[in-house]
């Protein structure tokens, strides 16, 4: 990008009439979903209490991952080849029915089903969103959408948790995914315009393997989360190798090169949007169990204690966007490592206050707003970080990337999480003595991230603008990325 389409860009903003209506839209889209994604954590336990699914609690976020995937992957090969329009319309179709399934079942496996259903247009929407900042913005614009993005989760975060609750001690359960559905057409109406208008990519090669591979990396990982579930040896063995052997080779073709031996460079950022997702939303998973199930809270004060880690990670993110505009894009990956550090003491913080006799709701309450803080830094700006380095016309394979790791993380985080629970409670040990070791391991991942975070530049180089330098040897466009550096 020349000094001067760059000069522009900066002067007109993201609120300019160049941007506004996909500014508009690609916000109440996220709003909207993310509304789904923190009122329905709070209300879990009471649905998997009447559904008598609390043997399978984590399998409500499992399956939601898993085809939160597939959705990924499907919008993101979608948007390449057609533009975000039909593939936005597709995953909004998937959230509704997933929500009116969720909201009819009378019994958890029904109630899975709509979740899955969910996953699939969550995964779509939310990648949709990605790929079209990683598309539409000026690299001197992104840190600042990827934050409005962020800020998005602000109103869901402040009354989701609590509407939400307040609804399921008011009527039922079974209301809080009714309301949403009347909702999406308003938000189609003014999203489907702006991202008519911008069409698909002038340059696009979608690879048509991605879809069957990731077909079978969903079925692998469901046969080793399925695996560590199993009280039986004989089937525990089995699931898992048949499952990892199933997966592993489908991850390597569809990540970047060297995702896997974190390769400094775009490959690491992968690892790290992975790991951050494991440090926060695996905890996110399992911190509404912890509240009602362990510290004696209310589904509605379960809500609003939920609210507080992702009101620090809006504010986190606002950080991170001035620290990026202020230094014109250098010094993300140090920010990435603080925010794991940041994480670390958050999700340890947690998994004193539940897993010890300490037993303390202030302090678990203190530990998830220093993991959202933490969590606001890294996320914005790993997802800057890859999608500078996106191959004009591949944003969207970029995106699934993102997504992919993200989602993959998640999925197996939560079906570690529920496979901890049910040995805990096969072995007679207390409810929190479980859920500790749950938050031990998503400290560990922020932990991991640490290193990963020092990894997302090469040693010695200077942070440079992927929009001038292509130092990338590799000839799949798929995988280009994974020789560029930030």
């Amino acid at each position: 990008m020349s000094e001067s389409a760059r000069t522009s860009a900066s002067e007109e903003g993201i609120w300019s009439p160049r941007y506004r209506s996909l500014t508009i839209g690609l916000i109440l889209s996220v709003t909207l979903v993310a509304f789904l994604w923190l009122g329905v954590a709070t209300v879990l336990p009471s649905v998997a209490g009447e559904l008598d699914g609390l043997g399978l609690f984590g399998w409500a976020f499992t399956a939601f991952m898993l085809a939160n995937i597939f959705g990924t992957v499907l919008a993101g090969q979608g948007a390449d080849r057609t533009g975000p329009a039909r593939p936005y319309l597709r995953a909004f179709l998937y959230f509704i029915v997933g929500c009116a399934v969720s909201a009819i079942a009378a019994n958890w496996y029904v109630f899975l089903l709509g979740r899955t259903l969910q996953g699939a247009g969550v995964g779509g929407v939310l990648a949709l969103a990605y790929l079209t900042v990683g598309r539409a913005y000026p690299d001197e614009l992104r840190a600042r959408m990827l934050a409005l993005v962020a800020s998005a989760w602000t109103l869901p975060a402040l009354l989701g948790p609590a509407v939400a609750a307040a609804i399921a001690e008011a009527s039922n359960w079974r209301v809080v995914f009714l309301v949403l559905v009347p909702l999406v057409p308003i938000g189609v109406v003014l999203a489907l315009p702006a991202l008519r208008k911008l069409g698909p990519p002038e340059v696009s090669a979608p690879d048509k393997r991605r879809i069957p591979f990731t077909l079978l990396l969903v079925v692998g990982a469901g046969a080793v989360l399925a695996g560590l579930e199993e009280h039986n040896l004989a089937l525990t063995l089995p699931l898992v190798a048949v499952g990892a052997a199933l997966a592993l080779p489908m991850l390597r073709k569809l990540l970047p090169s060297g995702t896997l031996t974190v390769r400094r460079g775009m490959p690491a950022g992968m690892i790290v949007r992975g790991l951050v997702s494991t440090a926060y939303y695996g905890a996110e998973s399992f911190f509404p169990l912890s509240m009602t199930q362990v510290l004696g809270l209310s589904t509605l004060e379960s809500g609003l204690a939920l609210s507080a880690g992702a009101l620090t990670w809006v504010s986190g993110a606002w950080v991170q966007a001035k620290l990026d505009t202020r230094s014109g894009g250098q010094g993300r990956h140090s920010r990435v490592v603080a925010g794991f550090v940041l994480l670390l003491a958050g999700d340890a913080l947690i998994a004193v206050s539940i897993g010890t006799e300490l037993r303390s709701v202030a302090l678990a309450v203190i530990g998830w707003a220093i993991a959202g803080f933490g969590m606001g830094l890294v996320y914005p700006a790993v997802t800057t970080i890859v999608l500078a380095l996106a191959p004009k016309g591949q944003e969207g394979a970029a995106s699934s990337n993102l997504q992919l790791s993200e989602t993959l993380s998640v999925a197996v985080m939560t079906g570690l999480g529920t496979a901890v629970s049910a040995f805990g409670a096969a072995q007679s040990w207390g409810r929190h003595s479980a859920l500790g070791i749950v938050f031990t391991i998503t400290a560990l991942a922020a932990l991991l991230g640490i290193g990963a975070g020092l990894r997302t530049v090469v040693r010695g180089a200077p942070e440079a603008d992927p929009a001038e330098e292509d130092t990338t040897t590799e000839t799949d466009p798929l995988n280009k990325e994974a020789g560029r550096t930030v």
